[in-house]
């Protein structure tokens, strides 16, 4: 096993992740069709960024966890977080927003719309590359596991987190965007469970369209 690899084949891909995607967002005011399409870009390019990774390394995507095998479970594990998270999250962002006390259902965009765009835009592109590669090739290099409630927990899943964050945040420097870095823990950990991205994928694209929804919900202008 070499660790040396593993951690420079993680940051160097993040880099490279990293560096486009805030290229991207730098273009968006010159460009008319980057401004129109930068999420599609962004997802494209990590997906390149990973499958070239993966490919060089002599691997394939089932490797790091690109695999619908169990999905039934997958959905059933998803549908508990849920479950679990979503009601203390709407009660935290209430009182940390001050959220009116109405809510209204006001979806900027179609569901349809919604969904495929956090599933397949989003969700699946950075979870391929921050749980499935990074991740897996972090948990090479801090190979010290800690087992909590049938859960294998380890220092790769922060660090994955706070790289997760740390892309948020460059995109734009804003300090708000560091708190991805709680839901990704979560993420990681269910990656590490499942040995699959089927349910951190789901997750994470749940979280997405559950907050854009209580967003516009509470404040639709």
């Amino acid at each position: 096993m070499d660790k040396g690899r593993d951690l420079r084949d993680a940051l160097i891909v993040y880099a490279a992740a990293a560096v486009f995607a805030v290229v991207t967002v730098r273009l968006k005011p010159v460009f008319p069709f980057v401004q129109a399409n930068a999420s599609a870009i962004v997802a494209t390019g990590f997906l390149l960024l990973t499958g070239v990774a993966i490919w060089w390394r002599k691997e394939t995507t089932a490797d790091y966890g690109l695999s619908t095998r169990d999905w039934g479970s997958e959905v059933l594990t998803v549908l508990v977080l849920c479950a679990i998270i979503f009601p203390v999250y709407i009660v935290g962002f209430k009182i940390y927003w001050k959220a009116p006390a109405d809510f209204h259902l006001a979806l900027r965009i179609p569901l349809w719309s919604l969904v495929l765009t956090h599933l397949l835009v989003v969700a699946l592109p950075e979870e391929l590359l921050f749980r499935g590669f990074i991740q897996q090739r972090l948990g090479a290099v801090f190979s010290r596991r800690l087992r909590v409630l049938g859960f294998s927990l380890g220092w790769h899943i922060a660090a994955a987190a706070a790289l997760f964050a740390l892309g948020h945040f460059v995109t734009d420097f804003n300090p708000n965007r560091l708190a991805v870095f709680f839901p990704a823990l979560v993420f990681g950990a269910i990656r590490e469970r499942r040995g699959s991205l089927v349910g951190c994928t789901l997750f994470h694209a749940c979280c997405n369209i559950f907050s854009d929804i209580v967003v516009w919900g509470y404040f639709p202008t």
